[in-house]
């Protein structure tokens, strides 16, 4: 039996289009539900758009992963295999270029950099604001994986040449006027929004709406008088949740500190759990330690509830200048670009609330034994793998205080006939103090932090070493700031005196 992964599906896809309504009627793809994906100019395009398509297909399959589906063989495919086959066959280049595209830039950024008319050719070597446009729209199109830093490199004149071959234009790598009127015609046209922030509900509600975000339903054997978070039933529906969720905060670009993002699943676990069952799950606590139930703060880039957003606002209303090193691209698409939030989806927060209270308030299953130390070999986790499930949440204490400051979420695991593991996925929520890079000030006010989520996967060989680590998915655009984590700060502590702990709600 064939296996398509998730990142094979996309690198297939780049570059391609598919017409909405012929997938629509299209009888292969009946039971595939389009409702989430987004459509530009009633086309399937983009890795967003069909990294949605993939998740639906995966709908139809039952291999396990959230990551591959089961394609079947050619005689006998799968209902994935034949909507997959269906896929390719409506797939084509993107080459719906227009013959008279506007004399005049239509989007925000190009109308800043370029004024009322476009002029001039940019090539390699040419550096200003007119390149960072150029490299800004390149970045939303999905052909620039690299900083907006307004200097025309290598990178930018192969993201330049992919986009003219996609759209029927001489693959120079020169952005002459013609290009840049195509660049502005199809940046122009998105809509970059998630669907939480189309919908017009609060994110909220909208994120709790499970039936209509299409999670399963919740299944518990409530023979037991006394069903609690230490029931096996709990604990094997919430690595299950987890797993599905996780791609609905990514659809909809959730982003949160490390705590906070652990405490959502939880939250939201809870309310799922009492929807399709009406048990009623308390907050976890332990011997040693809990936390109270606090109302979320939720922020989006229209109501920012102080959160940094924009390096100008951070100035202007708090004297906070953005002295990060790797924000200089931000600030530099924010000049041009008067709309650009750094909240891309919906921000959200649990006030009151340390990663520590979290740790303590949460059922240790591995604690933290010095054989552990990787002694700075960095292809060596610093927990055993083998011992760990999907679910459970790994806690970092940076400096061997006692003190626990960092979670990660273990969202799937892959094991290879003599279950060993071979690929954790994980997801990993954080903030950067905006003003720099020491983490040695107070955080005192939101307008200096900005928070995020991110995936990371891991992948080990035969003897349990890590032959691989990579940032899978990022709230944030890899053409503004580069991805942060890997498993050097996910499953490891280098710092002198930190350790590990693996533990589960309980």
């Amino acid at each position: 039996m064939t296996t398509l992964t998730r990142r094979a599906f996309l690198q297939e896809m780049q570059h391609q289009q598919i017409d909405h309504a012929k997938a629509l009627s299209d009888t292969r793809l009946q039971s595939v539900d389009f409702s989430q994906i987004i459509t530009q100019n009633n086309l399937i395009q983009g890795t967003a758009a069909m990294t949605e398509l993939f998740r639906a297909i995966d709908e139809l399959d039952v291999n396990g992963s959230y990551y591959s589906v089961n394609l079947g063989t050619s005689t006998h495919p799968t209902a994935a295999g034949q909507a997959i086959q269906a896929i390719r066959e409506l797939a084509h280049p993107q080459t719906d270029s227009p013959a008279n595209p506007s004399q005049s830039p239509q989007d925000k950024a190009f109308q800043t950099a370029f004024g009322q008319r476009f002029q001039g050719s940019y090539q390699r070597g040419t550096r200003g604001l007119k390149v960072v446009a150029i490299q800004y729209a390149l970045g939303r199109l999905g052909y620039l994986h690299d900083l907006c830093d307004g200097s025309f490199g290598g990178r930018t004149q192969q993201a330049l040449k992919d986009f003219q071959r996609a759209y029927g234009l001489s693959a120079t790598g020169i952005a002459d006027v013609a290009t840049l009127q195509q660049l502005d015609h199809h940046v122009a046209a998105l809509d970059l929004r998630p669907p939480v922030l189309k919908s017009r509900q609060k994110p909220l509600d909208y994120l709790s709406d499970f039936q209509a975000l299409g999670l399963p339903n919740i299944t518990i054997d409530r023979r037991s008088e006394n069903t609690t978070w230490d029931s096996p039933d709990v604990q094997r529906a919430y690595a299950e949740f987890i797993g599905h969720y996780w791609e609905v905060l990514k659809t909809n670009r959730v982003e949160a500190d490390c705590k906070a993002l652990a405490l959502f699943f939880m939250d939201q676990f809870r309310k799922k759990v009492r929807e399709d069952t009406m048990i009623e799950l308390p907050l976890p606590r332990s011997p040693n330690g809990s936390f109270r139930q606090q109302n979320w703060v939720i922020s989006t880039r229209h109501r920012t509830r102080g959160f940094f957003s924009r390096v100008a606002d951070a100035f202007r209303r708090f004297m906070i200048r953005a002295g990060r090193y790797n924000y200089k691209a931000i600030e530099k698409v924010q000049s041009l670009d008067p709309e650009h939030s750094m909240i891309y989806g919906v921000n959200v927060k649990y006030p009151y609330t340390s990663a520590d209270q979290v740790a303590r308030a949460a059922t240790t299953i591995i604690p933290w034994h010095n054989s552990f130390s990787n002694h700075g070999n960095l292809r060596k986790a610093e927990i055993p793998i083998n011992q760990l499930q999907a679910g459970q949440i790994i806690f970092m204490d940076h400096t061997g205080d006692g003190r626990y400051d960092h979670t990660v979420n273990i969202i799937h695991i892959t094991r290879d006939a003599n279950q060993q593991v071979r690929q954790l996925v994980l997801a990993v929520g954080s903030f950067d103090d905006v003003r720099d890079s020491l983490a040695a000030t107070q955080v005192t006010s939101m307008a200096m932090v900005n928070q995020y989520a991110e995936e990371v996967v891991v992948d080990f060989d035969e003897r349990g070493l890590i032959t691989q680590s990579e940032v899978t998915y990022s709230s944030e655009p890899d053409y503004l700031v580069k991805p942060r984590y890997h498993a050097e700060n996910t499953l490891m502590e280098k710092k002198s005196g930190g350790k590990l702990m693996v533990c589960r709600w309980g």
